[in-house]
């Protein structure tokens, strides 16, 4: 209780409201994204599309080039960084974050007019 009169009112306003900017933060960014892919048109949308396009086939060719050592062994459905091996798991890993950037650029290239 003699916390809270000492701390004047910081624990429970972050309790409550600590919420509140990160909150805030995250929609104004949203809102500028999807303003800034909303009015895009012409060469730099084809500029987005070809970087879109880039980094899928380069994380595709990273889980590829990845996961080809258990394609060679047979086994062609498994899922996840433990059925690659230990010396390519960073491979797999990159592959999938910019595979999944990719993903992201193009969900973002589908709100503009084109």
């Amino acid at each position: 209780m003699e916390r809270r009169t000492e701390g004047k009112g910081l624990e429970t306003f972050l309790e409550h409201w600590g919420l509140f900017l990160p909150m805030l933060i995250i929609s104004l960014a949203t809102s500028v994204v999807f303003s800034f892919f909303g009015n895009l048109t012409g060469k730099p949308w084809i500029y987005f599309l070809i970087a879109s396009n880039v980094l899928l086939i380069t994380g595709a060719a990273l889980i590829l080039y990845a996961k080809i050592p258990i394609y060679r062994s047979g086994r062609f459905f498994t899922f996840g960084v433990k059925t690659v091996p230990v010396r390519l798991s960073g491979f797999y890993r990159w592959g999938w974050r910019i595979f999944l950037l990719g993903v992201v650029l193009s969900l973002c290239l589908l709100v503009s007019r084109r």
